[in-house]
Parts: C-alpha cells; sequence; structure tokens
C-alpha cells in the first residue's frame, strides 16, 4: 500500500468514525467510549453491544455483525424492546 493510499484510508476511517459518533450523540442511546481502542460500549438488557466506529464493527454475544451507527441504533432500539 503506498503512502497516498494509507492517507487516504485513514482519512475514510477518521470520517466515518465523526458521522458515527455525531449520530450517536444525537440518539437517545447512552454509551461509554473507550478512546484508547475506539469503541463504544452500550449497555442494553441483554447484554453490552461493542461499536467500533472506524470500522463499523458491532459485536454482541460473542458474534461480530457489519453496521453503522444507524444499525447500532436500530439493534439496541430493538433489544430493548424485547425487554
Amino acid at each position: 500500500m503506498t503512502s497516498d493510499e494509507m492517507m487516504a484510508l485513514e482519512t475514510l476511517k477518521k470520517e466515518r468514525k465523526n458521522k458515527n459518533i455525531e449520530l450517536l450523540m444525537h440518539s437517545s442511546i447512552s454509551y461509554t467510549e473507550y478512546p484508547l481502542n475506539q469503541t463504544m460500549v452500550i449497555p442494553t438488557s441483554d447484554g453490552k453491544i461493542c461499536f467500533y466506529p472506524t470500522s463499523n464493527k458491532i459485536q454482541h454475544r460473542g458474534r461480530v455483525f457489519e453496521g453503522d451507527a444507524e444499525d447500532l441504533i436500530r439493534y439496541v432500539m430493538e433489544i430493548n424492546q424485547r425487554a
């Protein structure tokens, strides 16, 4: 990978992270952000969910799903409605 490609990838990750964080900040979901490993932990009635805003990954109960903040918000709302 060339340095230009690496810089483009880093820019993409930053944009993705900023978009995801902004969406979560405007939602009613409470979360804890861990900047060291760039994760967000969301408590739910069915355990905690880890969200990785730079890679658009959601982890819950040992499974990893692809999804952005909008998908995460829908998933959390669905879990909390079942409780």
